[in-house]
């Protein structure tokens, strides 16, 4: 079924906002089997949106219209469809006494205007919002279906993922069950990606892949649709096999977890603690460590060394390695990773110099980094890295690179091109 997404907003179009919803809504409804033709941002504006609603019914069978449910004036969009539709508006009481209850309860103005957020299209199917105030709906005609969603994304997420995907499921599929299983990618770039899944994804219809950036993950989701949740998971093993044999080097795991999140549960699970030692990462490891949760159970504290001063004073990387050998060495990262280690009394140490850049550093161009890994009782490691010239890039994949490290060393899988402490 053909689906147009129409988010009404003067603020997408002043670029006083940013449409995340739409990219959230075209991942889902494609999942679901929708083929998204167009998203459209609009202004509140009656007269354009009435024409851009006969344009869309011309062109396809559902249309999702997003944000202007408010209580505001210029949140146009329920009246406006009801107009177009020549159907009247009736109170959902439920929602009413939601806003009544909220607004008594707190000490903000009720609006002169409540009421619209609890109006709804007669004969629709309302959507609960189960974090906010505005009503969606879901409403039928013979030839069209209408879904109305909050503009504020978190609203428009939950209510999708706990009202509106069941109902659509429901009403426009084919198959009852659907299932999405995730796959986690750390390495490749995204067009590395597409060129290794390319064949798959095109000709594989069901499921279907999605290959999706996810800060700099990738996540690869597969979205099975079956007449049981049985045939939906053979459907995904079978597609899962395939790609792990294209692209097994790079999976760091399975879900909507990231790389942070996936060591972290490993180290819990195995009663671990980590600790770090940094030059030109300034912290960033130590950072997203301390930010997940339980952070108490897996870090008791690191180091940050951004000089040769302070990686000799305060850490005790000797005068002699750093003056052999530069900061941009294994060698140093030996050394910054068993200090560590001992400093804090952990199980894994990790460590992390290089050259973030712009500017070359010993001799070494900017992407270098060496990151090291001491571990009590087993021969400290260390790996070179070459990333490329964008300075807070590279300090971000150092990071990833580090955590990877470490993901592998607690699942024993090789790390490949490293060097061992002689």
């Amino acid at each position: 079924m053909k689906a147009m997404i129409i988010s009404v907003s003067s603020a997408l179009l002043k670029g006083s906002a940013t449409n995340t919803n739409a990219a959230f809504l075209s991942r889902e409804l494609i999942a679901l089997g929708f083929d998204i033709t167009e998203s459209i941002m609009i202004h509140d504006d009656e007269e354009k949106l009435l024409e851009v609603l006969k344009k869309a019914e011309a062109q396809v069978e559902f249309i999702v219209l997003v944000g202007g449910l408010g209580p505001d004036d210029n949140d146009i969009v329920k009246t406006t469809l009801a107009k177009h539709l020549d159907l009247d508006l009736v109170l959902d009481e439920e929602t009413q006494n939601r806003i009544m209850t909220y607004h008594k309860n707190s000490s903000l103005v009720m609006p002169k205007n409540n009421q619209l957020q609890a109006l709804t299209l007669l004969g629709s199917t309302p959507l609960v919002n189960v974090t906010g105030l505005a009503l969606g709906m879901f409403h039928q005609t013979d030839t069209h279906h209408y879904l109305l969603l909050p503009g504020p994304a978190d609203e428009l997420v939950p209510m999708f993922i706990e009202n509106t995907r069941p109902l659509l499921l429901e009403k426009l599929t084919d198959k009852p069950c659907v299932s999405n299983h995730i796959i986690r990618l750390y390495g490749p770039t995204m067009a590395q990606a597409h060129q290794e899944l390319g064949e798959i994804a095109t000709t594989v219809e069901n499921p279907i892949i999605q290959i999706y950036p996810a800060d700099i993950e990738i996540e690869v989701q597969l979205t099975a649709r079956a007449d049981t949740e049985e045939d939906c998971h053979q459907l995904i093993a079978k597609a899962e096999k395939q790609i792990e044999e294209r692209l097994g080097e790079y999976i760091i795991g399975y879900g909507t977890e990231n790389l942070p999140n996936i060591v972290r549960q490993l180290l819990k699970e195995n009663k671990l603690k980590l600790t770090a030692a940094e030059s030109l990462t300034g912290g960033a490891f130590l950072s997203e460590v301390s930010s997940l949760f339980e952070a108490g159970l897996i870090l008791d504290g690191g180091i940050v060394t951004y000089s040769e001063v302070t990686k000799h004073d305060a850490l005790g990387v000797t005068k002699k390695t750093i003056e052999t050998h530069g900061v941009v060495s294994a060698e140093c990262a030996f050394e910054m990773a068993e200090k560590s280690l001992k400093m804090f009394d952990a199980d894994i140490a990790v460590s992390l110099s290089g050259v973030a850049g712009p500017s070359s550093l010993e001799n070494e161009i900017p992407g270098t980094v060496w990151v090291g890994i001491a571990v009590k009782d087993q021969k400290t490691f260390a790996r070179k890295f070459h990333f490329g010239y964008k300075r807070n890039l590279n300090r971000r994949h150092s990071v990833w690179s580090a955590f990877n490290m470490v993901r592998k060393h607690i699942l024993e899988e090789e790390i490949e091109e490293v060097v061992y402490k002689k």
